[in-house]
């Protein structure tokens, strides 16, 4: 994508996809005895929210080496979120504790450290700071750790559960080549067969300049979509349709059309 100017398609996306969360949160209706479901289904599509937001700012990652790695973060929260809707009341507690119980391991692994070093943390600002955000929702001592995942179940089982295998298949799994930088990934975008005959089909270590490729982009609009669409269908709420996404497909499909009349 050369000599393209997207950024008031951008600024518009980026303004109705927090309109559309906002709409939401805003009218949900609540029952404050069990404000943890809505603080964890609200969490997640704030955090699909957020992650679009960011991924749209950065157009240096729209492309197949970066890209992946937010768009698998993405679908991991869709995923997520699809299970914590089949029972909200039991899954998001297990969310959260699951949660804290990652956060209390790594807050002892740091003290541990600092000890190890001979660091004081008695009255250390960094190790009160963090136990103060645990006991805010749970004390540190009831706080269990939990090694497994949150949910007791693989993102694959969890997926085909929610009826999303299809997007485990063709989303999640593909895009765990770049996450985890397998030679699946590696092999296609690292490195380079010689044409040299003597070197026998060596492969060797390239760099890619890669241009901004508005599929990217699309992918993550269309990921959100998804969520909110999951979100309606669940909780039914009088609000307006979620548009952020068919929109920016519509700009972007008028103006490649454009570009390419000028060409």
């Amino acid at each position: 994508m050369k000599n393209i100017n997207i950024t008031e398609i951008i600024e518009n996306y980026i303004t109705e996809i927090k309109s559309e969360l906002n709409e939401r949160w805003n009218n949900w209706e609540k029952d404050l005895t069990e404000s943890y479901i809505y603080e964890v289904i609200g969490g997640i599509l704030s955090r699909q929210t957020s992650m679009s937001i960011q991924f749209a700012k950065n157009l240096n990652i729209w492309n197949g080496e970066i890209a992946p790695i937010i768009l698998r973060s993405m679908a991991d929260n869709h995923i997520n979120l699809a299970w914590v809707l089949m029972n909200p009341k039991k899954n998001c507690q297990e969310f959260i504790l699951h949660g804290l119980g990652q956060q209390k391991l790594e807050l002892e692994h740091r003290k541990q450290k600092m000890i190890d070093d001979g660091i004081d943390i008695s009255n250390n600002e960094l190790i009160e700071y963090e136990e103060m955000l645990l006991n805010s929702q749970r004390y540190t001592f009831l706080t269990e750790v939990n090694l497994g995942s949150w949910s007791g179940n693989s993102t694959r089982k969890m997926a085909e559960d929610a009826g999303l295998l299809d997007f485990y298949n063709f989303v999640y799994q593909p895009f765990s080549n770049c996450t985890h930088s397998n030679w699946g990934h590696i092999s296609k975008y690292n490195t380079q067969i010689s044409d040299n005959p003597f070197h026998k089909f060596l492969r060797y270590p390239i760099i890619v300049d890669f241009d901004a490729d508005l599929h990217y982009m699309g992918l993550s609009a269309k990921y959100l979509a998804k969520s909110i669409e999951l979100f309606d269908e669940h909780f039914k709420l009088n609000v307006n349709p979620s548009i952020a996404f068919s929109n920016l497909i519509n700009e972007f499909n008028k103006l490649t059309t454009d570009n390419n009349n000028e060409v």
